[in-house]
Formats: structure tokens, sequence, C-alpha cells
């Protein structure tokens, strides 16, 4: 038996920080989105647990990651540790195969490593037969990661906690990690920099948000470098002078009416505050964004930072973007 699963990345539209625990994590208010940019896992049984990678659409399987990649293939990686978790939880004696292809980068804000680690406990929840229901796949994911859980249900989602607690704000299954090959293979067009990739807009439809207006569009844009996330909180001083509220655009999301314009209204990220002025390229790629009349906001901690525009925009996008060393995808909300 062979599996091969989809893991999508994310993007933050809002996050706030509500407080800081007594464990040392931040308590958040968080808006998340999946987006149509892909790593890919496949799982086969063996009598070992045992990871290998592949980077990018054309490139060869190797037992080593790339030192600029900064991906290890050992116990440090969150792949690793929920294919253990879920061996140990469910006294499993087999061992599987994984081969990552990936195509999501690495300290990106992307929530690479979240995904692939969601897509992990799905995948062997199969493979090996345990058929746990999703609740208890959730308790493994909340202490695999703060991102994990909520790629258990993907979609837009409200993510409080330390963004382990999740309240979808879409409607229907969620089923990235589950797509076909073609909508894949048109979403990863754009994995090479510079390259166009599936686009397609965010949520009009009442209740839903899934792809449904022909004119809301996004581009992810990411300067090949990462930002360590535990560092960025080091820096958070709270109280804060003013607490941004998260209301306005949760319900533009839940009645569909979020669009570039209500976007650059109401998205907002805390944690800019503590990394645009250290990473001035962050800065730049979102002030070209702003430029290139795009609803720009850094994702997560970053340091990719992504823009809303609009369909006849795209073009102007593509070549402004060609002009610089950054990578850069078209993406699509799933």
């Amino acid at each position: 038996m062979r599996i091969t699963l989809k893991a999508p990345a994310k993007i933050n539209l809002f996050l706030e920080i509500a407080g800081k625990r007594d464990d040392g994590y931040h308590d958040l208010e968080s808006i998340m989105q999946t987006v149509s940019l892909y790593d890919e896992l496949t799982f086969e049984p063996a009598g070992e647990i045992s990871l290998s990678l592949c980077v990018g659409r054309h490139s060869k399987c190797a037992a080593n990651s790339p030192q600029s990649l900064d991906v290890p293939l050992d116990d440090r990686n969150i792949i690793i540790k929920a294919a253990k978790a879920m061996r140990e939880k469910y006294n499993i004696k087999s061992g599987v195969k994984i081969t990552l292809q990936k195509n999501i980068p690495a300290g990106a804000g992307l929530g690479g490593g979240s995904s692939d680690a969601a897509a992990t406990l799905k995948a062997l929840n199969e493979l090996w037969q345990i058929n746990a229901p999703k609740s208890e796949l959730e308790k493994i994911a909340s202490k695999l990661g703060a991102d994990v859980a909520f790629f258990l249900t993907g979609g837009a989602a409200l993510c409080e906690g330390i963004g382990d607690i999740i309240t979808p704000l879409g409607v229907g299954a969620f089923a990235p990690l589950m797509v076909s090959s073609k909508a894949v293979q048109d979403a990863n067009a754009s994995n090479t920099s510079g390259q166009s990739g599936a686009c397609a807009p965010l949520n009009t439809k009442k209740g839903a948000f899934a792809p449904a207006a022909p004119d809301v569009k996004l581009v992810l844009v990411n300067p090949n470098f990462g930002v360590s996330t535990p560092s960025v909180y080091k820096k958070v001083k709270l109280p804060f002078t003013k607490r941004h509220k998260i209301d306005k655009i949760k319900n533009l999301i839940l009645d569909g009416f979020f669009d570039k314009k209500s976007a650059q209204e109401t998205m907002f990220n805390r944690l800019e505050d503590y990394v645009l002025d250290d990473y001035k390229e962050i800065a730049e790629i979102k002030s070209a964004l702003k430029s290139l009349n795009c609803a720009s906001l850094m994702s997560g901690s970053g340091a990719t930072v992504f823009g809303i525009y609009e369909p006849q925009d795209k073009e102007k996008i593509e070549a402004e973007l060609k002009k610089h060393i950054w990578s850069f995808w078209f993406a699509q909300t799933i």
C-alpha cells in the first residue's frame, strides 16, 4: 500500500497576541487560510521510520537535505516526530518510508513543516489502519506544534490559544491534503521563482470561504531566507497600547464579503512590529506589493509576504517581481 498526500501552505490574514502563558508560549487570535502551494509526501510500509527529500519538481530524491534548505531528515524533523508519536500512541510495530517533495520554503511563515506533520498523521492513520477519530489526531497534533492542528481542518479558520483551538470559518469538508493530481500540477506550476501558477480568488459566497470571485487573487513573495519564529516572539513586549480586534475581518469572511478592499482595511499582523525593522528586505517586499496595488501582509513570523491583487494587475506584478531575486508564486485559497 502506498499513500501520497498534498500538504498545503497557509497564510495569516490576521494575527494578534492576546497574552503570554505560564508555559512561555503566547495566546493568539489569528485567522489562517490554506493556499495552493503544496509539499507532497509519499508513505510506504517499511521496517523502520525513515525520511528522504526531493527538492523541486524535477530533482532526484536525496538521503540528506541540502544545507540551504535547512530541512533535517532525522529526529529533529517534525515529520519524523509525527510518525513516532503515532507509532507510540497506538503501539504500532511497523515502520514507514516517507518521501518528501519540498516546495514550500522553510522558515517562511507558510506553515510547511506543520502541514507536513498533519499530512503524516492523516496518512499513517490510514496506512497503519488505526482509524482514529479526528479529535484524537488533534490531540497529537497540538503536542507537535502550534499550527499542526489547523492543517487537519484547513480552509479559513479562527485559531486561538497557541493556535490549537480551531474554529472553521467556512463550510464543507477539508480536502486539500487529498486533492487531485491535476489540481496540484496546476497549483505548483509556479514552484520556480518568476513562473506563473494557478490563480483563483477568495470567496464572495455567503457562509463559505472558497475560490469563487474572479477578481481576487494571491501572490506569495519570499526573500529566499527564513526567520526564526522563537526569536521573533522573544522580542514581544506586553501589554500593547492598543490591541487590534479580530471581529471585523472574521465577520467579513463569514458573510462572504472579504475582498481586496476590505483586506487592506482589516488585515493585521502584530509580528510585523518585531520583524520589519530587523529584516529590511521583508519590509521592501511589502512596500513593493503595496506600490503594485496589492493588499499586502507578512504571513506568520515571516519571511513571506502575500499580496491580494486585481486580475488586471497580474502581468505588471509578475514583470516587476522578476526584477528582484525574490521567489514568488501565484496561488489560490483552498
